[in-house]
């Protein structure tokens, strides 16, 4: 990168620079000489330090409440700040080093157009007004003669928060894409925990699906299951240490023995991609005893309604009541059909709409008006009857005697807190698989309650915000803007490329606008993403490092850091607060905030009159302009003067509480009329998605025809000192997770004839990457692991990414990272 300053300091460059200095007595302190303190002039006066209100908004969700510490306009330090409570007061590895990413000499400084080949990362310098201008210029074109949508915004979690960040709900970056009329690329990550808790639990509640943190030790039982919080979620850990501690037992579900593995009770290995099984056989055993909850599978799940033959629920209208027209849709703007579900009452023997049940009969019901139907929680057993104790040991590798002492646990040593995250998520079969944990824990009960929950920790508070403020810009006359409505699927970008059509309609793509992502080194099936950039004919990528996302830029806009700009955090932290984020220091060099690179670009367009504020704080303000958030007391200038403020109600916060799901019927659901589905014109297995069980995964299942010639699955583990890619330009932190390595079982590598710090090939059919090996007992058989977070520049050759395939579940559109096979060699 040219004329860029370096700016790096490491601990390394510490000694070397102490060693030179003491060479040449240039550290005089260490000298024999003496100094005449008379002659000596007066020391200059120290600078006054000052502290600013901060908040770390990586996706690790940690939402760490900071200081930041600013002498002569530099940033100096990084601290952990109070929270309100306490026991959320939070710092690690990568906030207390976050000095390294403002200073890094990878930083990009200024807006570069690029002079090579895509990819190569060579780029010469130009002005703001240049590249503004060549941007505005392309779009123009494109938009006058494709259309909008012609320009595609791609964009995931570099930031959290609600202003420049992409998951705030009201973020500058909404409004500049509805104001552009730009498509979206969906890049469909972490998608099937997202559809599971919509199939099971109508969508997560505002803080995931898992109690507060701070109940955890409400808990009888901790089971940690397909999650590595010690490493990926560390400020959960100390919560969940803390109730074993207070006599809470711990156990951990995983296929490796990791670190919270190490930290647990006990620890139940499990072949990888086989949790539905496990969860499913633990609902047949406690079928099979009579340990499930009655009372709350009555009162708070949909395990009275009845399925007819055809797959379809009963309703009023199979009973001849004409289904009514009730209000308008406000999507369609067509009258809402209701056509009530139907319960057999037991005290009323008769067919009565659900809501006026006095007794709905949960079991046994085999016909209801001549019409052949069964309760859904008789279908939930007979599929959970399939899942014997002993099969499940066959399936899954856990044994039959465990599988029943589980049952025992989630039903007679309750309050159970089942804590999982994104573990089960990255398969072909992972929806699947966490809608079977969701459905175990509203057999067992173990849902909103004091100590029990089921599901991930994340906050969730677009509902409280002013969303319109994004969505529904207009100029001075009322006219609205265009509107950023289309979208396309990530593995289906070739094809829209190729054919210009998407799920049946026209849409040509010209250009994207990547920002907020590092799609390069993060999506799945690398190869897949560089063909669909090769054919993009303008790139335009902000950054504040140059990724190997960057160095596919036409254009690069430098992007300041989220210290040298103002913002507020809250969209999916695991703390219960709105923090508020000075602006600590001005950006560097000739960097722009995200607020002032989309408004030079919307006005450069000629939208300026929809962009409206003057500055990202009069944006923020209108953020909080809510009823929702004034009934709990928060507005923009409290917030801004007291810094932190409580978001969630209830303390602590326990999602469904009552029973009250965000399902049509407000009750847990584990039977779909109509499975929920990503369609792009596919054809569905209707009755692969009507109930929770298990799916064999592409390419991890033991009995994929793929392991013949690629024998190992492969994972991707999380890394102390990074967050996906971020925080890889930091040195301090490199020097402690130096290169990428793979992770091998002692015994796999010496069947290949592979030792510690060997150089070895990962490969399968889509890609490679070169790295050194390191051994390590924790990993089962056949199964390798390498760290994700590394820069194509970090591998000896090759790179992780390039591994995973680029292929969707039937009706669950998500990157499945770690259901791949490879094949390992000795270099």
């Amino acid at each position: 990168m040219a004329e860029q300053a370096t700016h790096g300091f490491t601990r390394r460059s510490f000694i070397k620079g102490a060693a030179a200095l003491t060479a040449t007595g240039a550290l005089v302190g260490c000298s024999p000489q003496t100094q005449n303190l008379e002659k000596a002039e007066p020391q200059k006066e120290v600078p006054e330090t000052q502290i600013f209100s901060g908040v770390c908004r990586g996706n690790c969700f940690g939402g760490c409440f900071l200081n930041v510490h600013v002498r002569d306009g530099q940033m100096v330090r990084t601290t952990a700040r109070d929270m309100i409570d306490g026991s959320y007061n939070r710092i690690c590895s990568k906030g207390l080093s976050h000095m390294g990413r403002v200073y890094s000499a990878n930083r990009i400084q200024y807006p570069m157009k690029r002079v090579g080949e895509r990819g190569e990362g060579k780029f010469e310098r130009i002005s703001w007004d240049e590249a503004v201008n060549i941007i505005a210029e392309k779009w123009k074109g494109y938009a006058e003669e494709f259309g909008p949508e012609s320009v595609s915004l791609i964009s995931q979690s570099g930031n959290l928060s609600f202003g420049g960040g992409v998951f705030g709900i009201g973020s500058y970056l909404s409004r500049f894409a509805s104001i552009m009329g730009m498509s979206r690329v969906n890049g469909n990550l972490d998608w099937a925990l997202q559809t599971a808790l919509i199939i099971g639990f109508g969508g997560q509640a505002n803080f995931g699906s898992s109690n507060e943190p701070t109940d955890f030790k409400n808990a009888s039982t901790i089971i940690c299951w397909g999650s590595n919080p010690a490493v990926s979620q560390l400020h959960n850990m100390h919560f969940i240490l803390e109730a074993k501690e207070q006599g809470t037992k711990f156990i951990v579900i995983d296929p490796v023995y990791n670190m919270t593995a190490a930290k647990a009770d006990q620890y139940i290995p499990i072949k990888a991609t086989t949790d539905a099984a496990l969860a499913m056989g633990i609902i047949n055993e406690i079928f099979a005893n009579g340990w499930e909850d009655v009372d709350f599978l009555c009162d708070h799940t949909e395990a009275a309604l009845l399925i007819k033959e055809d797959g379809s629920l009963l309703k009023m209208s199979d009973l001849g009541v004409e289904a009514a027209k009730g209000e308008p849709d406000p999507t369609t703007g067509e009258p809402t059909i209701i056509d009530p579900y139907v319960v057999w009452d037991e005290d009323a023997n008769k067919a009565v709409v659900l809501d006026e049940a006095k007794k709905p009969a949960m079991t046994g019901v085999a016909d209801v008006n001549g019409i052949a139907v069964k309760t859904t929680l008789d279908n939930l057993k007979a599929t959970a009857a399939e899942y014997t104790p002993e099969k499940v040991e066959e399936m899954t590798g856990v044994p039959a005697a465990t599988v029943k002492e589980l049952a025992e646990v989630y039903t007679q040593n309750g309050p159970v807190t089942t804590y999982t995250h994104y573990g089960m998520d990255h398969y072909d079969n992972g929806h699947y698989a966490i809608w079977s944990v969701l459905a175990l824990g509203m057999v067992s009960g173990n849902i909103g309650k004091k100590g029990a929950s089921t599901g991930p920790t994340g906050m969730n508070v677009g509902g409280f915000t002013n969303i319109a403020c994004s969505f529904a810009a207009a100029d001075s006359k009322g006219n609205p803007c265009l509107g950023s409505t289309r979208s396309y699927n990530l593995d289906l970008m070739n094809d829209v490329l190729d054919t210009g059509e998407y799920n049946g309609e026209k849409i040509t793509v010209k250009s994207l606008y990547i920002t907020l992502a590092n799609p390069v080194s993060v999506y799945a099936q690398q190869g897949y993403i560089e063909e669909a950039f090769s054919k993009i004919d303008f790139i335009v990528v902000a950054d504040q490092s140059m990724t190997d996302t960057a160095k596919w830029a036409d254009i690069l806009l430098p992007a300041a850091d989220w210290y040298e700009q103002s913002d507020m955090y809250a969209a999916c932290g695991t703390q219960p607060y709105l923090v508020w984020a000075d602006k600590a220091m001005e950006p560097l060099y000739e960097s722009k905030s995200d607020f002032d690179i989309y408004k030079m670009i919307v006005e450069k367009m000629g939208y300026g009159e929809f962009w409206g504020w003057k500055t990202n704080e009069d944006a923020l303000a209108e953020v909080l302009d809510s009823d929702a958030l004034r009934e709990m007391g928060i507005t923009f200038d409290k917030l801004k003067e007291e810094k932190v403020m409580r978001i969630l109600p209830g303390d602590p916060y326990r999602p469904y509480e009552g029973g009250a799901f965000n399902t049509p019927t407000a009750r847990g659901r584990f039977y779909q009329e109509t499975p929920f589905a990503d369609t792009v014109g596919q054809e569905v297995d209707v009755e692969k998605e009507r109930v929770p069980h298990h799916e064999p995964s592409l390419e991890a299942d033991e009995a994929s025809v793929v392991r013949k010639d690629h024998p190992f699955h492969l994972l991707s583990d999380h890394m102390r000192t990074r967050t996906h890619t971020q925080w890889w330009d930091v040195e301090v932190l490199s020097e402690v997770e130096t290169t990428p390595v793979v992770k091998m079982n002692p015994e796999d590598a010496a069947e290949l004839g592979i030792a510690a710090g060997d150089q070895v090939k990962v490969y399968n059919d889509r890609g490679f990457c070169i790295l050194e090996a390191v051994l390590n007992a924790g990993l089962p058989r056949k199964t390798a692991s390498v760290p994700r977070g590394f820069q194509r520049s970090e591998f000896i050759d090759g790179h992780l990414a390039s591994l995973p395939i680029m292929k969707f579940n039937q009706t669950c559109a998500n990157q499945p990272f770690n259901d791949v096979a490879v094949a390992i060699e000795k270099m």
